[in-house]
């Protein structure tokens, strides 16, 4: 499915997100894993989604979500789903409760809430085993680039060789742009007691954040940090090897001991233009920084 997203998300895309959830469901931790996942907007629309007659704990089993903004909570977020869809039950049953239905371009919309909400999740079913949501804005560009009448993000190289890079390494693995990654730096230099710090300046050298997770008896995260150029990604591998370390000064309050101990044990060595960080951690970690809401 990750290709195929790449064929069809538009080529503005900053961030991809791939999760192969029947991999993930063999695993005894997956109902810890399952708490990670999905956010509360999605775990509606999983209930949703239930009571329409799609499991997705049985039916889904590759998800692939992309963001056009640079944050995972602001508008921009399109997704494709491969699995088994009973497309004509979920119109019979769309029909019978009078939920809005929408045409575009030859395909029904099946609408997550009234459907004028911007951030309203709309789906679609492609095929039999393939499906399509986001917001509404994002389907139909993600629909368009599909039919061809805008640039997908398989014509920029550089992403589709980060994606072939990635693809079958693990259950859970993603690409962000430098942009995104300077956001997503803020918490790590906040908890550092690093708030002078501007992440787009730290980060301006950066192409790309590569990462995948592996889950069994704990978590190991591995991230590659693509830069500019050999000596910009040792200056990075530096300055990440003190960030991980940080300490408290009297502006800012001790961070949770299991957000400390996460970063206190993230390996980094510089490896010619990239920075690689590496990290393991057991689940009862993981689940002391989910609780207290910070993340690294």
């Amino acid at each position: 499915i990750a290709r195929e997203a790449l064929a069809c998300f538009p080529a503005d895309t900053q961030q991809v997100a791939y999760v192969n959830l029947a991999q993930l469901r063999s695993m005894a931790e997956y109902p810890q894993i399952r708490l990670y996942l999905l956010n509360r907007q999605f775990r509606d629309f999983q209930d949703f989604l239930r009571s329409l007659g799609i499991d997705s704990e049985k039916d889904v089993d590759e998800v692939m979500l992309g963001w056009r903004g640079a944050g995972t909570d602001r508008p921009g977020m399109m997704g494709r789903a491969e699995g088994r869809f009973d497309a004509e039950r979920v119109r019979r049953l769309m029909l019978r409760q009078q939920l809005p239905i929408r045409e575009y371009q030859g395909h029904e919309l099946y609408s997550f809430g009234s459907g004028e909400d911007p951030t309203d999740i709309i789906f679609v079913f492609l095929t039999s085993s393939s499906a399509a949501f986001g917001r509404m804005g994002d389907l139909k560009d993600l629909l368009d680039t599909r039919g061809g009448a805008k640039p997908a993000l398989d014509t920029n190289a550089a992403f589709a060789g980060w994606e072939a890079e990635l693809d079958g390494t693990s259950p859970q693995w993603g690409i962000s742009t430098g942009k995104a990654a300077s956001l997503a730096a803020g918490p790590w230099l906040a908890a550092g007691g690093k708030q002078t710090l501007d992440p787009s300046a730290i980060f301006g050298t950066v192409q790309a954040v590569l990462y995948r997770m592996d889950w069994g008896g704990g978590v190991t995260t591995h991230i590659s940090i693509v830069c500019q150029n050999d000596e910009s990604a040792a200056a990075l591998a530096q300055l990440l090897t003190i960030l991980r370390s940080p300490r408290p000064t009297a502006a800012t309050s001790p961070m949770p001991s299991g957000l400390a101990s996460l970063l206190e044990g993230v390996e980094v060595r510089a490896s010619g233009p990239r920075v690689e960080l590496t990290t393991m951690a057991p689940m009862a970690v993981i689940d002391q920084v989910m609780r207290g809401g910070s993340a690294p």
